[in-house]
C-alpha cells in the first residue's frame, strides 16, 4: 500500500499539525490556504490518510498497512468524505458551486457513528466553491462538530471567504518554497526540465513548483513560448493585436491560462525594469518602459483575469487586452524585440 507523503517544503507545517494532534489540540476545521501549485491538496491527502490510520508513525504519518490505509488507498474508507462541485452531465462541465444539498447530505452522515470507532474526515476542495447558503450550512457543522470529526478546507482565495467562516478555522498558510527548493524538486521530478525552460516554467507558475511541472507536462510551457513571441511582435508593431488575440481561441480555460501567462510576462518586464535579470528576447523593452504605463497594463491584465470568471466573452477580453498592449507600445514610440 502507498503512503501519501508531504512535499519537502511542508515539513514545518506538518510539525505544527503533528504537535497539535499529539496534544489533542488539533482544530476540527483547518483552512489550507495558499496559491495554486504549492501542494495544499497533497498535504490534505496526507493528513486525511494519517487521521484515518490505525497505527500512525512517530511523525504522525500513516503506516500504509492497516485497515484504514488499505481502504484509503482504495478510495473506499467509510469515514472519509470528499466534497467538490459535482459534474453537470447536461452541460458536460463541472458545476461552479458545492450545493447546499451536498452540505445537508454531509451533515446527515456526520451525525452517524464513525466506523471502527475512529475519526471522520471531510476534505472540501475548494471551499471557495460554497455560495452563501452553503457557507451557512457549513458553519452549523463547524460550530457544533460531531466528536472526532475533522474538516480540511482547501482554498486559493481565503480572503474571499466569509469572515465568519475564516474565524472558526485554524489556518495553515501555504506559500511557494524557496527558489532553491523549487528547482531541486523540479529537477528530481523532471530531469529534462533545465535551463531557460526551467526558469520560464517557474516564472509562469509564479514560483509554484506543482504548477510549473504541470505547465511542462501539459505542453503549456511550449504554448507560452508561442504566446510570448506574439506579445513581443505586437510590441514591435510586427503583428496586429487582433491577429494575436485570434490565435488564442475562445476556450475560457485556455484564455484564463493565457491571461495568467501575460501577467507573468508583465511581471518579468517589471523586474527587468528595476534591475533584475533580463531575458535576451526582451531587447530594449525594459529600459524604455514607463513605470506608470506598465502599472496600468498590469491593472488591465488583472481586470481581464477577473472578467474571464464572469460571463464576459473570452475572445473580447483577449482582444481588449491585446489592443491595450499595442496602444501602450505605440505610446512609447514602438519597441524592438
Amino acid at each position: 500500500m502507498s503512503v501519501v507523503g508531504i512535499l519537502p517544503w511542508q515539513s514545518a507545517l506538518w510539525s505544527v499539525v503533528t504537535e497539535a494532534r499529539a496534544n489533542e489540540k488539533l482544530a476540527h476545521a483547518l483552512l489550507l490556504a495558499g496559491p495554486a501549485g504549492v501542494g495544499k491538496r497533497q498535504f490534505a491527502r496526507a493528513l486525511a490518510q494519517a487521521l484515518l490510520c490505525e497505527s500512525p508513525g512517530a511523525r504522525g504519518t500513516a503506516c500504509g498497512q492497516c485497515r484504514g490505509c488499505v481502504q484509503f488507498d482504495a478510495g473506499s474508507h467509510p469515514n472519509l468524505f470528499w466534497l467538490q462541485p459535482l459534474y453537470d452531465e447536461k452541460n458536460d462541465k463541472q458545476k461552479r458551486d458545492i450545493s447546499v444539498e451536498q452540505l445537508r447530505d454531509l451533515g446527515e452522515k456526520l451525525v452517524l457513528s464513525a466506523h471502527y470507532g475512529g475519526s471522520k474526515v471531510v476534505v472540501m476542495d475548494p471551499v471557495d466553491a460554497l455560495n452563501v447558503s452553503g457557507v451557512n450550512a457549513l458553519l452549523k457543522t463547524i460550530e457544533e462538530p460531531p466528536p472526532k470529526t475533522y474538516m480540511l478546507l482547501v482554498s486559493e482565495r481565503p480572503m474571499a471567504l466569509a469572515a465568519t467562516l475564516r474565524s472558526r478555522c485554524q489556518r495553515l498558510r501555504f506559500a511557494p518554497p524557496s527558489d532553491e527548493q523549487a528547482r531541486a524538486w523540479l529537477r528530481e521530478q523532471q530531469p529534462a526540465l533545465t535551463g531557460a525552460n526551467l526558469d520560464r516554467a517557474l516564472d509562469l507558475a509564479q514560483g509554484a513548483p506543482l504548477r510549473a511541472l504541470a505547465a511542462h507536462q501539459s505542453g503549456l510551457l511550449e504554448q507560452h513560448g508561442k504566446w510570448r513571441s506574439d506579445w513581443l511582435d505586437v510590441a514591435a508593431q510586427k503583428r496586429a493585436p487582433t491577429a494575436a488575440a485570434l490565435a488564442v481561441g475562445k476556450d475560457r480555460e485556455q484564455v484564463s491560462a493565457w491571461i495568467a501567462a501575460f501577467i507573468a510576462f508583465l511581471g518579468e518586464l517589471l523586474r527587468a525594469r528595476v534591475g533584475g535579470p533580463q531575458a535576451a528576447d526582451l531587447g530594449t523593452i525594459p529600459s524604455r518602459v514607463a513605470m506608470p504605463g506598465l502599472q496600468a497594463m498590469l491593472d488591465e491584465a488583472f481586470e481581464s483575469a477577473r472578467r474571464i470568471t464572469t460571463s464576459a466573452s473570452p475572445q473580447l477580453v483577449v482582444e481588449s487586452l491585446m489592443i491595450a498592449w499595442w496602444r501602450w507600445s505605440m505610446a512609447r514610440g514602438g519597441a524592438s524585440g
